[in-house]
């Protein structure tokens, strides 16, 4: 099989999505050098790495199918849930979360995210990052025929906590579904002094929201942080005593998969991916939409060395490093 990877994420910003095309992309290498596939990785001008430039204006719809005709593709493999309006080739896109169609009201309006994601769910084929946002698709109504990668943790990170300035990590942009003005009025009536709260994530449409809750609550000792280098990044999973992930919606979630794997002990909300793995395993989780819940888990973060033991415990037995050959032989699987 003849396989067009449209390669544009691999130079893109960091972010989850730009995380699993290139460990799929590598997979899928790593599956050519067996002699399994013929892969080519289509990108834009002055992407050095890619087997063909492919020009940036119009590429996702008339530039990418037309090379995957002329160069003979069986298939193209979009890592991000997108295709072309018109290709004679069959498309195979990759759903991350549609938490967006089913929960509008949590997250940001956008329409081109919406419609695109609508064209992705009409092809015959697809595949997901997780078993959840599989089930969230076919729940949704898409007619496609989708296949869950096996994707965990993603970032081999070496957990080392800082004792001495203890902190609780979350990694979240500032977006309704990450429920972080309700983090921080959990953090309120935790009622922590001997430890910070970091929120790492990108400004959004609710960065003023919260920030407003915490002038109004008068909240000391968390602190917003953004735009890191990624071995600045690695060094603040590194260093947190804990995490928390409270979001009321989670396609896949790496850095707290990232953690897990890790050993470091996590909190996690009973909704999305990390919900479904974690109630789906016997271990415990909280509701996002109660404040009280939250402030208990961040004081056993900090506080229940029991919790803290049976989670570490359940997170070595169950959260792994993500193998991306097995990822891409699952892909191919699916297309062939």
């Amino acid at each position: 099989m003849k396989v067009m990877f449209d390669g544009r994420l691999l130079k893109s910003k960091p972010s989850g999505v730009r995380d699993i095309a290139v460990g799929l992309s590598k997979g899928l290498r790593a599956l050519e050098g067996e002699g399994r596939l013929d892969l080519i990785v289509a990108g834009s001008p002055g992407a050095d790495s890619c087997d063909l430039q492919i020009e940036s204006r119009g590429f996702m719809h008339f530039g990418l199918p037309r090379a995957a005709r002329q160069k003979g593709a069986d298939r193209i493999l979009v890592p991000r849930q997108t295709i072309p309006i018109i290709s004679k080739i069959p498309i195979v896109p990759v759903f991350h979360d549609i938490g967006f169609l089913r929960l509008p009201e949590k997250y940001r309006r956008n329409f081109v995210r919406d419609f695109t994601t609508k064209m992705a769910g009409k092809t015959s084929t697809s595949l997901a990052v997780s078993e959840y946002t599989a089930n969230e698709v076919s729940e949704y109504g898409f007619p496609v025929s989708i296949t869950p990668l096996p994707i965990q943790a993603i970032h081999d990170i070496r957990w080392a906590p800082v004792y001495d300035d203890p902190y609780i990590l979350c990694v979240a942009a500032h977006e309704p579904h990450k429920n972080l003005v309700g983090l921080v009025r959990a953090w309120k009536a935790a009622d922590i002094h001997d430890a910070r709260l970091i929120i790492c994530g990108r400004s959004g449409v609710e960065t003023t929201a919260l920030m407003a809750a915490i002038d109004t609550e008068n909240i000391e000792r968390i602190e917003l942080v953004a735009n890191l280098e990624d071995e600045a990044y690695e060094e603040l999973l590194s260093g947190c005593v804990g995490y928390i992930q409270p979001s009321f919606d989670e396609g896949l979630c790496i850095p707290a998969l990232d953690l897990a794997a890790a050993g470091a002990p996590t909190a996690v909300s009973s909704l999305g991916n990390l919900g479904y793995i974690y109630s789906k395993g016997g271990a415990e989780v909280f509701d996002p939409y109660s404040i009280e819940e939250m402030a208990k888990h961040l004081n056993r973060l900090l506080y229940d060395e029991s919790f803290k033991r049976a989670i570490i415990s359940w997170n070595k037995s169950n959260i792994s490093l993500t193998d991306w050959r097995e990822v891409a032989n699952v892909a191919l699987g699916a297309m062939s």
